[in-house]
């Protein structure tokens, strides 16, 4: 019998703006502090614009900072107080504690329909590979891409997606592998990535996830060849779940549950407490409101134990070779 494991509400913000889209939470320390960080997509269906949050584990404190276009994903970088955001169609820095965005890089696609979505640091923390998604979750009209530091140059890797969500690395004998969901089709495909030929190859599906409730939406490496799928599901449930899967055998092999909140955007995988921790961002996005009504802790990030003794490694973004 799969392990099925409850979640407890870490964090709910009063304000519901904010609860429309949390994404990619993140382990970060900012002034000698641990802190969490995540990305408020947008603010309500028609907003052109979002959020960071960042909540402090010393004492709950949390901090925000408006952002003029719609955040994708944050990354950590090495360079204090700065974090790297994908923000609608362009890759830059956010000093956090100046307040100001610095673009670094502009994706080759002026369609009004796409924007950045999600992204992780490839091993080494010098590229980082990320999508596109249609913003009306409808055409094919989605990439996958692939940015370098030491170039500063956006390469196309994969076309013909909708919504490029979550993404883990792995080595195997050498080769680096990537593990990317494109969320309509319900699977993880598998790439090999050849980094100096900025070619990922199509290596056939490692997860097919067509009979799992929900969509599979964000995506943390788990540990020992596994995965942590967060599953976004619009139907009037009482919980939402992310799925700990083998990535060989595509097995699930644990499960958590979000009582009171469908619509599970993204896990997050930490150290904090004595012990490693699994975060969950939830969503409203989309729900009815006569749904929220029966989902109270729609938009709140959760908070589980992990299962497991070993955090994953885990890259910030590298500016510094």
């Amino acid at each position: 019998m799969l392990p099925t494991h409850t979640a407890r509400v870490l964090y709910r913000s009063d304000d519901a703006p904010d609860r429309f889209l949390p994404e990619g939470p993140r382990p970060v320390r900012l002034d000698d502090r641990d802190a969490l960080i995540w990305v408020n997509i947008q603010t309500a269906p028609a907003a052109t614009g979002g959020a960071l949050h960042v909540r402090f584990w010393d004492d709950g404190e949390t901090e925000t900072w408006r952002l003029p276009g719609r955040p994708g994903f944050v990354l950590p970088t090495d360079r204090p107080g700065v974090v790297f955001v994908g923000m609608d169609k362009q890759l830059g820095t956010f000093d956090l504690d100046a307040g100001t965005w610095h673009r670094l890089a502009t994706i080759p696609d002026d369609s009004p329909r796409t924007m950045i979505n999600d992204a992780e640091v490839v091993p080494g923390g010098r590229a980082v590979v990320f999508g596109t998604k249609d913003v009306k979750f409808k055409d094919p009209i989605a990439n996958l891409y692939l940015y370098t530091l030491d170039d500063d140059v956006v390469s196309l890797l994969a076309p013909g997606q909708t919504c490029s969500n979550g993404k883990v690395f792995a080595r195997y004998g050498g080769e680096l592998v990537l593990f990317d969901i494109d969320t309509p089709t319900k699977t993880v495909k598998r790439y090999r990535l050849d980094l100096g030929s900025r070619v990922a190859v199509l290596d056939g599906v490692a997860l097919d996830l067509k009979a799992e409730p929900g969509f599979p939406d964000g995506m943390r490496d788990g540990g020992e060849g596994t995965a942590i799928v967060a599953f976004y599901n619009p139907d009037p449930v009482p919980h939402g779940r992310a799925v700990r899967f083998d990535l060989t055998s595509g097995q699930a092999v644990a499960e958590w549950q979000t009582p009171g909140s469908p619509r599970v955007t993204c896990p997050c995988l930490l150290s904090h407490g004595g012990g490693v921790k699994l975060v969950l961002t939830t969503a409203t996005e989309g729900m009815p409101e006569e749904q929220e009504d029966d989902c109270p802790e729609a938009g709140s990030l959760f908070e589980a134990d992990a299962g497991v003794s070993v955090l994953p490694p885990a890259e910030a973004v590298r500016f510094t070779p």
